[in-house]
């Protein structure tokens, strides 16, 4: 009896750490397991650079045991977050066109060897699944958000999908990598060079975080090279947008100072005050060639008078001297 009790606790504590061990593992749901092959297939996934397709690289396999389960060690997978694929196969190629159109035979995923992921069964081939990995939680809240998008029709309204997914993406989505899934989702409805455009200084940023982040830089090559061209074109047009403000100042300034110009003609041109009748006579004198005592004693006035109607002659004709007067006369 005591020997029992020890293989029951060695037993418990085995099936611990051995689940402890897998970091994927799940049930698969097949009607026609005679259609299947018996075994799921896990795949890294990389995102192709400008394409809507991706790379999938197969790196381990799991048999099927009676119930439709399957597990995937925790040493598969790297300590970063990295995008996954697992994919239950059909047995023949005729089959499998039938079948694809019908079936999603595959659940795309991301995860770390430090989080885990378990698939319940249920109708589908892949059912639900629960895990612990903040980046997946957050791509599938991205997933429930585009599905109102997924069956495209002519009237799609691209400009309400690129205002709303820019707005999810940018304010509710916190995790890099899904950051950059909801960025190629946009790149993949061509509507992503038109936000960059719009919205250069978030995506400058945005680039400045991955490249300080531990993540790969092929994840964002894409979308590095996208900018690039972008904000080339956004420094062109700044600098176009810069020679027509410049030129547009030089006008200005060219328009004020001739308008400065016209204006000092206009003063100038501006009629001359009319002289009085002493300042005529004393005006008349001078031209005749009398001096400033002999105007003086001719008009019984003082010399100093004499003098002063003369200042006031020379300014109100805006001459300086008697030579200028005989000019003007």
């Amino acid at each position: 009896m005591k020997n029992l009790n020890y293989f029951f606790v060695f037993f418990i504590f085995s099936s611990i750490n051995l689940s402890g061990q897998n970091s994927v593992s799940g049930y698969v749901h097949i009607k026609n397991p005679d259609q299947w092959e018996q075994k799921v297939y896990l795949s890294h996934i990389k995102l192709e650079e400008n394409s809507t397709t991706y790379n999938a690289t197969t790196i381990a396999s799991s048999s099927l045991n009676k119930d439709g389960f399957f597990a995937f060690d925790q040493s598969l997978f790297t300590s970063k977050d990295e995008i996954y694929k697992v994919q239950l196969n059909p047995i023949s190629l005729n089959d499998k066109d039938v079948l694809l159109s019908k079936i999603k035979n595959f659940k795309f995923f991301i995860l770390s060897k430090k989080d885990t992921i378990h698939f319940t069964k249920g109708e589908l081939l892949f059912g639900k699944y629960a895990t612990n990995n903040e980046a997946d939680q957050e791509w599938q809240k991205l997933k429930n958000f585009e599905a109102t998008y997924q069956n495209l029709t002519d009237d799609f309204d691209t400009k309400k999908y690129l205002l709303e997914t820019k707005g999810y993406v940018k304010d509710s989505l916190q995790i890099l990598l899904v950051k950059l899934i909801g960025i190629k989702k946009l790149d993949d409805q061509d509507l992503l060079e038109k936000d960059v455009i719009a919205n250069p200084r978030y995506y400058l940023d945005l680039l400045k975080e991955l490249k300080s982040s531990d993540l790969d830089p092929s994840a964002y090559a894409y979308l590095e090279h996208k900018l690039s061209f972008i904000t080339k074109e956004i420094k062109n047009q700044d600098y176009k947008m810069s020679l027509w403000i410049g030129s547009i100042a030089l006008l200005i300034i060219i328009a004020l100072i001739v308008f400065i110009i016209k204006s000092k003609r206009k003063i100038q041109a501006v009629v001359i005050p009319p002289l009085s009748k002493q300042e005529k006579i004393i005006k008349d004198l001078i031209i005749s060639g009398k001096s400033n005592k002999e105007i003086a004693n001719e008009l019984f006035v003082s010399l100093s008078t004499v003098k002063t109607h003369i200042t006031n002659i020379y300014s109100k004709l805006n001459i300086s001297s008697r030579q200028d007067l005989l000019l003007k006369k």
